[in-house]
């Protein structure tokens, strides 16, 4: 049986992953046009990981730079004051409010993303979802680390939980940490999805899903 459904959120309850890779762009536009191109790249092969490992890359294995403090702060300062606005206002992923509301009574719902910690709660307070969610997690933990956290404080078995996501990363982290996943099919991940066993294009495809994996 299943008890927990674990959520990246961009992507999988928002429609803000595409959000992100344009303030990706915007916050080094400054910069070199080739240099600005390969971070955004860069970007777009390790989706779902920390923005702060992402500056730190830009800096020191682009740029060729020394690594500040102060450097990358600028950068996910200038990053997370273009992202919030329009995260307060971007669409859900078709289904996923509805699947929310429909089932938060029956399934524990919980967000492990790769948005920083303080941030990701700030904005599940903003759009008004804490009532749907057990849990709110976000960086500098990691996906694995906070799957496992899940797990333990609330006494799951790695078989009554699955985790939903849209990145190479969200598969991974299932992988390492035993859980069945749900890859939100893209076209950034359909080489990476392409063994995936359960694969929904939109949160309308959900239900059945889970269901699915109860029967298994």
């Amino acid at each position: 049986m299943i008890r927990a459904v674990i959520f990246d959120f961009d992507g999988v309850i928002l429609e803000s992953a595409v959000i992100k890779t344009e303030a990706f762009g915007e916050v080094v536009k400054d910069y070199p046009k080739k240099e600005a191109e390969e971070f955004v790249a860069y970007h777009m092969t390790h989706m779902g990981i920390s923005r702060h490992v992402k500056f730190k890359y830009f800096i020191e294995e682009i740029l060729k730079e020394q690594y500040t403090d102060e450097k990358e702060k600028k950068l996910a300062d200038d990053f997370e004051r273009i992202v919030f606005d329009r995260v307060m206002t971007c669409s859900f992923v078709p289904g996923a409010k509805e699947f929310l509301e429909k089932y938060y009574d029956r399934y524990d719902f919980f967000i492990a993303s790769g948005t920083p910690d303080e941030e990701m709660n700030r904005i599940v307070d903003g759009r008004g979802l804490r009532k749907y969610f057990k849990g709110v997690y976000g960086t500098p933990a990691k996906k694995p680390e906070i799957i496992d956290k899940i797990l333990q404080d609330y006494g799951y078995d790695r078989s009554e939980a699955v985790f939903v996501g849209d990145a190479g990363t969200d598969l991974k982290a299932a992988a390492a940490t035993g859980l069945e996943f749900i890859g939100r099919n893209t076209e950034e991940n359909s080489e990476v999805f392409s063994e995936v066993k359960y694969r929904i294009d939109d949160l309308m495809q959900i239900e059945s899903i889970v269901g699915e994996i109860e029967k298994t």
